[in-house]
């Protein structure tokens, strides 16, 4: 296998993930010679998981306690934002692994002794989330071998910092007349009825509406 596409699944586990998740997806891109990244996939990675990623990070930057900043991720939990919830939750796993080995005597040195704990794993949190976020935006174009599928509607503005909360920035497509992938997809109808094929009986509710937007190109 000289060749594959990676999607925005194991893009998101070699910029946002730790441990084993992001060592498999790097071994899986490690098999081929070649790999390609679509944009389209950098801009559901913004307009997903990077964008959780800075949710979570402003709860803590605005809330300034870590205890208030999971409970707003609890109440999260109970709406049907589930995926802003599951991506919080490995923004704060992969915080937690990047700062687990801070000794008491260097918190102490940063913080003073009468910091509560409740301030100081905000603020460690709330900036190891940042670097995240920071490097992810970076290096998003370095994880392949090659970027294919250009968008023209589409601009990859980074991320910023305004009174200390992230701006996510442009997360959709200046569209004029018509999607540029979708222009591209008319011209291969043959394709179309075989990628509708592949998920129409599915349940997945992703899949569905992709189902729908398929038949309707």
């Amino acid at each position: 296998m000289n060749k594959a596409i990676v999607d925005t699944t194991i893009l998101t586990d070699v910029l946002l993930n730790s441990g084993e998740a992001r060592k498999a997806a790097t071994n899986a891109l490690n098999q081929y010679k070649q790999t390609l990244l679509p944009v389209y996939a950098i801009k559901e990675f913004k307009r997903g998981p990077l964008n959780n990623f800075v949710w979570m990070h402003n709860k803590l930057a605005s809330l300034g306690s870590y205890e208030k900043a999971l409970g707003a991720l609890q109440r999260m939990s109970r709406t049907p934002r589930r995926y802003t919830t599951s991506t919080a939750i490995q923004a704060l796993q992969h915080a937690a692994r990047s700062i687990s080995k801070v000794t008491m005597h260097e918190l102490e040195n940063k913080y003073g002794r009468n910091a509560t704990m409740d301030k100081v794993q905000c603020d460690e949190f709330r900036l190891s989330i940042k670097i995240a976020i920071i490097r992810a935006w970076k290096k998003r174009r370095k994880v392949t071998t090659d970027i294919i599928c250009p968008l023209a509607c589409y601009k990859e503005t980074a991320p910023f910092e305004n009174r200390g909360l992230i701006e996510i920035g442009e997360t959709e497509c200046e569209i004029q007349n018509q999607c540029t992938i979708a222009t591209e997809l008319m011209k291969k109808p043959d394709d179309l009825h075989r990628m509708r094929d592949a998920i129409v009986q599915s349940e997945k509710p992703e899949n569905i509406n992709r189902a729908k937007v398929l038949r309707h190109l």
